[in-house]
């Protein structure tokens, strides 16, 4: 298949717009501030290949410096536009993201380039798996986010192998900033696959700078902790990793809050035994007596009367109540009030 270099230099081909304007296909976001039919800043949509559908042409497809722009203008402008919910941001900038995705396959860029297009796309589908967590299934579905996330690991992924396969036939070495979005990001693929055999042995073969990267020593300590069956030390690690890391790690932590009840079960069962609450909160990273006391009722956990202690009995643990759904943590929370979301988003301050 000859290989295609794309020659536009605007988010969206004349072609593409002139037909959705004609046809009013423009999104919300697409709207000169919102006014019905009035044509803003458009950008181009994601769109199957079909069985009999030719090459794209050159001038349908963007150059590499437009492709780093939209992303850039997807994450910065759109993404902080509160005008209309995050799921309806979430969804434009998701499809709008396919579209950028497409051309790095179509036009078979290399390691280097699609690395700096794709970290971005990982750090906005890390961010939205955390952020829309709390939503109906009508309006976010985790499931294809979760999809998306992996497969967009998976290829920055294989573009690092690539590189350092390279390196001992060129001249051309990662700059620091590189080193370090690389770090993130194999720490961020640790934390997204807790628990996972794959991502566990690929930490053990990785180069010697990204194993001693403090941030990714971290996670990889955690995951440790988590094969071992530890997971005081992962529940314990948890406020310690930046902002993202944080936020997807957190999505794991309902599960974890569980396997620990199950653990106290076992251990405490015995009628002259109780567990102090606060212990309790501490150890399971709530906040309030009554996240506790919604996790005892959920499980079926007593409280002793005084709701100042728990009484674990094994034979009264609810197994068959489905694990808790994921929120929003107050020590996630406070770590991306304190960021500026473009900026990490872009990776352009971790």
């Amino acid at each position: 298949m000859a290989q295609v270099r794309g020659s536009c230099q605007s988010f969206c081909p004349d072609g593409e717009s002139k037909m959705r304007i004609r046809e009013k296909l423009l999104h919300y976001f697409e709207l000169k501030n919102g006014q019905k039919n009035t044509p803003g800043i458009l950008v181009k949509e994601f769109t199957r290949s079909a069985a009999d559908a030719k090459m794209p042409q050159a001038k349908d497809m963007r150059t590499e410096q437009s492709l780093i722009k939209t992303v850039e203008y997807l994450l910065k402008d759109i993404i902080l536009d509160n005008r209309k919910p995050y799921n309806v941001v979430y969804d434009f900038i998701f499809d709008r993201l396919r579209a950028v995705r497409r051309e790095i396959v179509i036009q078979m860029f290399d390691a280097r380039r699609t690395i700096r297009l794709l970290e971005p796309i990982v750090m906005f589908l890390a961010f939205s798996l955390y952020k829309l967590s709390i939503e109906p299934i009508d309006k976010f579905d985790p499931k294809i986010c979760n999809q998306h996330l992996q497969e967009c690991l998976t290829g920055v992924l294989c573009c690092y192998e690539d590189l350092d396969r390279q390196s001992s036939t060129t001249t051309e070495k990662p700059t620091l900033r590189e080193l370090e979005r690389r770090c993130f990001i194999e720490g961020l693929y640790q934390m997204f696959n807790l628990g996972s055999p794959q991502s566990f042995i690929r930490a053990l073969t990785l180069p010697e700078h990204v194993r001693q990267d403090a941030t990714f020593r971290l996670c990889f300590e955690m995951c440790l902790s988590y094969q071992q069956g530890n997971l005081y030390r992962v529940v314990m690690g948890l406020p310690q990793l930046p902002h993202i890391l944080c936020a997807v790690a957190s999505t794991k932590l309902q599960a974890i809050r569980r396997s620990l009840l199950q653990i106290f079960t076992h251990a405490y069962n015995n009628k002259q035994l109780t567990v102090p609450a606060p212990y309790l909160l501490r150890l399971l990273l709530i906040d309030s007596p009554a996240g506790l006391q919604e996790q005892c009722r959920h499980y079926n956990i007593a409280l002793a009367p005084d709701r100042k202690s728990v009484l674990f009995n094994k034979t009264d643990f609810r197994q068959s109540a489905m694990t808790l759904g994921c929120r929003h943590e107050s020590f996630v929370e406070s770590k991306l009030a304190r960021v500026y979301l473009p900026e990490v988003l872009l990776m352009k301050k971790l």
